[in-house]
């Protein structure tokens, strides 16, 4: 039941637990105004939300209209996935919109939810909570909570390792996990009864469990700002504008400003920042670096040396200056060396760096392997340092929500397994895929584009005016881009899908002189003036194209499709060869849209 509080004329807040606001979605009460807009959450979101609210921590307030007994003025429509009852609501939510859809979702039924992950792809969950891993610390880690996929696998980067996965009760209690939908409800104690049951080992666990998280849970309460029923129409409006506009809020850097402060009153870490970053900005593909990807770097690096990498936020503010200072020391220097690791892979500017966060974990690397002499003397330690960069890249495992984790966890076991300490592959190496549908989607701001431009270059693709090579002494002459073998207007003229002409297999590096003479043509015309402005014979030029992974035979012939079949099969050659593992082939080519990771498995 709601607790309440008068804070001024117009509004009141009072808290709601969460079986009373699920029980006001199910009866109607609580709708929204139809001008929200659609629930839009990925996957990691979610699971972010259900960890803060299973450690009993703020998710903030929710703000909402009291509609009850006065005129409609915003028509109403439930919470996505709750039922039309068709009763008039009694309060109309204004935000927390997001928040509380999740809620909702994840709590009731068989908690399953359609969402997408970090790169929009749809993709249906289902969250568990690993009970001995959610009360093996104090603060209950984030990899405790874990999402399965409609079969029951694991889907979370650091779920727990469960062969078979989740398919039934009974999967669950023999895996030592309860799912997040039966928490609040009868079901959820009686699993945790036969968990206790089954597995002796896990009584003492149950019993923390439900104490610090299943019993809280059922208290955990919810503000709710309540607008009075008599605000005005424009009022409510003006208020939802600001309610959803972002917020100033103190960052760590600030926080971390005013910790060292305590330690040494004349230093201040803005002024040490500006050093850094100029340090730092006289390497481009840097540019992206910011404060706070910095004191994460600190903070992996200190804690790594410690025993455990670690670069949450309270990791970094438990360093003390002197940490501070001796690794920001050396992190302006390996920063540097990652600048010239990217460097050689042709990666010059911040728009080519596939994930500015890997580059996190690499400063890192570098600066704990240097305790390590020699460590890096060696052809096969340089092999596995860029496997494991490339597995990021093509896994796409860097641009999720769980980077930091992922970040902490590879510099433990990449510099183990480089210094030749263990044989155990990172888990990064082993949880990287890269399926042939994924050709089909990738677009201009996906880290396997930039990849797949970069390693085209770093093997040596060469202009085709010049013969020079894209390299950091042609770069800036040279202007290059990803340009369209074949353009889009001849395309659309030649009737070509859309998804083969605007897929990543239509591109290749080209100095800003050459794309300039293609002007809309077929390369069946336009490479004849390319040659002939290039003053290289028919031998060279052919080389020099051969340099992109493509036939040029095909090009002249302006096979269109001929061309991409075969430069298909080149790229995953390539991309097997730089990720050191087999891709899944899984394209159809009755249908380029399709595949498990083709462009119709996206959103938008």
């Amino acid at each position: 039941m709601p607790r309440s509080r008068l804070v001024a004329m117009g509004f009141t807040t009072p808290s709601y637990d969460l079986p009373d606001l699920i029980a006001r979605i199910d009866r109607g009460d609580l709708q929204l105004p139809d001008f929200q807009r659609a629930y839009a959450w990925d996957v990691d979101r979610i699971r972010a939300l259900l960890v803060t609210v299973l450690r009993g921590y703020p998710v903030g307030s929710f703000l909402a209209l009291d509609t009850r007994d006065a005129p409609v003025r915003f028509r109403p429509r439930p919470i996505t996935g709750a039922p039309d009852t068709g009763a008039a609501p009694g309060l109309l939510l204004l935000d927390g919109q997001q928040r509380l859809t999740t809620l909702y979702h994840c709590l009731v039924g068989d908690g399953s939810v359609d969402t997408v992950d970090f790169r929009s792809k749809r993709i249906r969950r289902t969250f568990y909570v690993d009970v001995a891993r959610a009360v093996e610390a104090q603060v209950m880690p984030d990899e405790a909570v874990f999402a399965v996929d409609e079969e029951g696998m694991v889907k979370s980067h650091f779920g727990p390792e469960i062969p078979g996965g989740i398919t039934d009760r009974d999967a669950a209690v023999a895996a030592g996990c309860v799912p997040v939908s039966s928490l609040l409800w009868e079901s959820g104690t009686d699993l945790l009864f036969d968990l206790a049951a089954e597995r002796a080992a896990m009584r003492e666990n149950v019993k923390r469990f439900y104490d610090r998280v299943s019993k809280p849970l059922t208290a955990y309460d919810i503000p709710m700002i309540r607008l009075n029923r008599e605000t005005a129409q424009t009022g409510v409006g003006s208020i939802f504008a600001q309610a959803n506009s972002a917020g100033l809020q103190m960052d760590v850097f600030e926080l971390l400003t005013a910790v060292f402060a305590t330690q040494d009153p004349d230093f201040r870490l803005s002024d040490d920042w500006d050093e850094t970053k100029a340090y730092l900005r006289r390497y481009p593909a840097l540019d992206d670096i910011d404060r706070t990807d910095f004191l994460t770097a600190v903070s992996l690096l200190v804690t790594a040396r410690r025993g455990h990498a670690a670069g949450q936020r309270e990791d970094i503010l438990n360093l003390t200056l002197e940490e501070y200072l001796t690794a920001r020391h050396q992190l302006r220097v390996t920063f540097r060396e990652a600048a010239e690791f990217l460097s050689q892979r042709c990666m010059f500017t911040p728009a080519q760096v596939p994930y500015t966060a890997q580059l996190i974990p690499l400063a890192v690397i570098f600066a704990v392997l240097a305790d390590h002499p020699r460590s890096l003397a060696s052809t096969v330690a340089w092999d596995k340092l860029n496997q494991w960069f490339w597995s990021g890249i093509f896994g796409e495992l860097y641009g999720s929500a769980a980077v930091i984790h992922r970040s902490a966890r590879d510099v433990d076991e990449v510099t183990a397994w480089i210094a030749g300490t263990t044989d155990t592959v990172p888990k990064t190496v082993r949880d990287a895929s890269f399926s042939e549908s994924r050709l089909f989607s990738v677009r201009e701001n996906s880290g396997v584009y930039k990849g797949i431009y970069a390693l085209l270059m770093g093997r040596g693709a060469r202009d085709w005016r010049t013969a020079q090579p894209f390299d950091r002494w042609t770069f800036q002459d040279l202007s290059p881009g990803f340009h369209r073998v074949f353009p889009l207007e001849w395309c659309a003229e030649q009737g070509i899908d859309t998804v083969l002409a605007d897929s990543v297999l239509n591109r290749t590096p080209m100095g800003k002189r050459t794309e300039v003479v293609i002007d809309g043509y077929s390369p069946a015309r336009y490479l004849s003036r390319v040659q002939s402005k290039s003053l290289m014979e028919d031998a060279e030029f052919d080389t020099v194209l051969s340099s992109h992974e493509l036939n040029p035979d095909l090009l002249f012939q302006g096979d269109m499709r001929a061309f991409l079949r075969d430069r298909r099969a080149r790229f995953l050659d390539m991309i097997e060869h730089a990720m050191g593992a087999p891709v899944i082939r899984d394209v159809d080519d009755a249908d380029y849209s399709g595949g498990d990771e083709g462009p119709n498995a996206f959103a938008g």
